[in-house]
C-alpha cells in the first residue's frame, strides 16, 4: 500500500493518514493520540511514518525499544528529518509474530518480535531517495517497539522519468504527482 504527501493543512489537522490512506481518526490518529496501542508490528511501523510526516517527533522517540531510545532526544529525531519530505510508503512484506530470546546469551528470557519490510520514498535537496529497510520489532512490557532495521538493496538515491508512475502509488504520472514536491 502507498501514500501521497500531505499538504501542510493536512498536517496539522489530517484526515487521511499518511501511511494508509484510511481515515486518520480510525487508523494511525487513536496511536498517536494514546488512545490505543499498536496492534502488531506492521500497524506500530505504518504509525511511525506517518508520525514523520506528520512531525510527532515524541511518538516517534516513545516508540523505540528502551535501548537505542537512550541514545535519541526529540530533538535529534527533528533535526534528522527537518529537510525531508515524505512521499510515500509501501510495506513489502510482514512477518508473522514470533517468539525469540531477548539476547542469544539470555535464552531464557523471551520476547515477542517481528519484522516489517518496507519502501519509504522522500525526497531532500532537490532528489528523490528510497530507504528500504527490513525492521525489527519487539515487545516491551506489552508495547510494540522499534528496536533496529537491515538496510535493502533499493537505498538511495532514485531516477526516474518524469513519465514514469508516481513512486508515491497515486497512479498519475511522476511529472504530475511527486516531481513538484521533489524539484
Amino acid at each position: 500500500m502507498t501514500t501521497q504527501m500531505a499538504t501542510h493543512s493536512e498536517l496539522t489537522h489530517p484526515t487521511i493518514c499518511p501511511a494508509c490512506a484510511q481515515p486518520y481518526e480510525q487508523c494511525c490518529g487513536p496511536l498517536h493520540h494514546e488512545n490505543a496501542v499498536p496492534s502488531s508490528p506492521e500497524a506500530l511501523m505504518r504509525s511511525r511514518y506517518s508520525a514523520y510526516v506528520l512531525g510527532d517527533y515524541p511518538y516517534i522517540l516513545a516508540t523505540y525499544a528502551t535501548a537505542p531510545r537512550q541514545q535519541l532526544t526529540v530533538q535529534a529525531l527533528a533535526e534528522s528529518a527537518a529537510d525531508t519530505r515524505w512521499l510515500g510508503l509501501t510495506v513489502l512484506a510482514a512477518s508473522p509474530i514470533t517468539t525469540a530470546p531477548i539476547t542469544p546469551s539470555q535464552n531464557n528470557s523471551q520476547c515477542l518480535q517481528g519484522e516489517v519490510e518496507f519502501k519509504v520514498f522522500y525526497a531532500e535537496n532537490k532528489r528523490l531517495y528510497c530507504l528500504h529497510e527490513r525492521s525489527l520489532f519487539i515487545q516491551e512490557s506489552g508495547y510494540w517497539r522499534y528496536l533496529d532495521g537491515t538496510m535493502g538493496d533499493a537505498n538511495g538515491e532514485v531516477l526516474i522519468k518524469r513519465n514514469d508512475k508516481c513512486v508515491c502509488g497515486s497512479n498519475k504520472k511522476y511529472k504530475q504527482c511527486c516531481l513538484p514536491k521533489v524539484a
